[in-house]
């Protein structure tokens, strides 16, 4: 019997010592004792140190159908208490006129172009464009029920995040959709390294997050130290 013959070299290892060193980026800025707790980010992309504000009401997208002959919009839309969750469909019967049917499958009164329109709980006015809308058109207006989740806080906003209460404690992607995150509620941050929308100035984060035990504290940089 012959047996083969696998030659071995010499061991790969080799003696030798590494240090690692922890750099801890520059957010938390004192001593503070930190406050955290699981949240939900309904959308973006965004990084570790963005600033929240938690959606309190639901909140409703006008999306107009890609073959659309008109190009008229719809512009805000107010979500009332009637409101229901899901898709109300609205499709163009004349240039002007356009039956509105809710999530449901129930028919409500027809929309005017250029008219203001109350009925099932939203509000909204379609505004025509440089084409006429043609029958068969359509919009679908999707009401989604995002309360209590946060996004980035924009000071301009209408749906309760314009009011600044977290801090985002590490990277997270909701362009998705919703996914579970982690926040601060109560901690010392550097202003620098912070995360905010243009809508905001410092000086006014500062103040608004100060009565949520957020404590924005000015810097000279929020680089690491090397």
């Amino acid at each position: 019997m012959t047996l083969p013959v696998n030659p071995v070299g010499n061991s790969p290892q080799q003696p030798g010592i590494r240090a690692d060193v922890f750099v801890p980026d520059q957010l938390i800025a004192g001593g503070l004792q930190i406050v955290s707790q699981p949240i939900i980010l309904a959308a973006g992309n965004l990084p570790r140190g963005a600033v929240l504000g938690m959606i309190a009401s639901s909140t409703a997208v006008a999306t107009a159908a890609g073959t659309n002959t008109g190009n008229g919009t719809i512009g805000a839309i107010v979500v009332g208490a009637g409101a229901k969750l899901g898709n109300y469909q609205l499709t163009a019967t004349a240039p002007t006129t356009f039956k509105v049917v809710d999530p449901e499958g129930t028919t409500l009164a027809n929309a005017a172009v250029g008219t203001a329109y109350t009925q099932g709980g939203l509000g909204f006015t379609i505004t025509a464009g440089a084409t006429a809308f043609a029958a068969g058109d359509t919009f679908v207006i999707d009401v989604n029920d995002a309360v209590g989740q946060f996004v980035l806080s924009v000071k301009g906003a209408t749906d309760g995040s314009q009011v600044p209460s977290a801090i985002l404690a590490d990277y997270s992607d909701a362009t998705a959709g919703p996914v579970n995150a982690g926040a601060y509620v109560q901690v010392e941050v550097n202003g620098r390294a912070l995360h905010y929308d243009p809508s905001w100035t410092l000086p006014a984060l500062t103040a608004a997050l100060r009565q949520y035990a957020i404590h924005v504290k000015s810097s000279v940089s929020a680089a690491d130290p090397t």
